[in-house]
């Protein structure tokens, strides 16, 4: 038997990072084309909230990154995961819990966007995932791999908040500027080159179904805070 023979049968997960990077790339054009698809708008017609067709990525991911995950974290850490991420979800596409924060007579009046009502849910989301998942490490009788353990949690659980982001995407295309493009821009490539560390070493279960695909899914997934920023920033100012 050759060494790339043993290597191969070694790692059965592994395939050529060049499948990991197509997938993010068809991923982002599949979330740019449904962005470019009119919204479904609700609730006061003055100044309706609108559900954009983004969120059909988002959910999608978050549902790939499920099947296909390259994390170590057990069915509760998954679970905790997906509940974090469609809570993000839910909070990018009402106005429930913006009106619940930025309450009229505390606001003195001032109108808020979903973006702030998102940003203030991710920031509830992310501190509950880290008391959550350090709990859940202190609990366990054997802490073997405990830091491997941690990571794996609050990384799988972030990817799944971010990925929420997607759902303006709408707003940042019809105004973003170059400035914001070309950043915007980079850090998806810093977050590719990133990825390409994150298949080299990954160590996933070794039952794992095709973990490259959610190693492919990270980097999209993580971009969407981006996205949820700068749309911030384009309501804000």
């Amino acid at each position: 038997m050759t060494a790339p023979q043993a290597v191969s049968q070694q790692n059965p997960s592994k395939v050529a990072f060049g499948k990991v990077l197509a997938i993010q790339i068809v991923a982002y054009v599949v979330l740019v084309a449904l962005a470019l698809v009119p919204g479904i708008a609700y609730g006061d017609s003055a100044n309706p909230a609108v559900v954009p067709f983004t969120i059909i990525g988002s959910l999608a991911m978050i549902a790939l990154l499920v099947v296909f995950s390259p994390f170590r974290d057990g069915t509760a850490g998954h679970v905790i995961a997906v509940i974090a991420g469609l809570l993000s979800v839910v909070c990018a596409t009402t106005m429930t819990l913006g009106r619940a924060i930025f309450a009229a007579d505390a606001t003195g009046g001032k109108d808020f966007s979903m973006e702030d009502g998102w940003i203030a849910g991710v920031g509830g989301l992310l501190i509950l995932l880290i008391v959550i998942s350090f709990g859940r490490q202190m609990a366990r009788e054997n802490r073997t791999h405990l830091i491997r353990s941690l990571s794996h949690s609050v990384v799988e659980g972030v990817a799944m908040i971010a990925s929420a982001g997607w759902c303006f995407l709408p707003t940042v295309l019809k105004a973003i500027g170059t400035v914001a493009f070309v950043v915007v821009l980079l850090v998806i490539v810093a977050l590719a080159v990133c990825s390409y560390f994150w298949h080299r070493d990954a160590d996933p279960e070794p039952t794992a179904r095709d973990p490259w695909i959610g190693i492919a899914m990270l980097p999209v997934m993580i971009a969407g805070a981006v996205v949820g920023i700068a749309a911030l920033a384009v309501v804000t100012f």
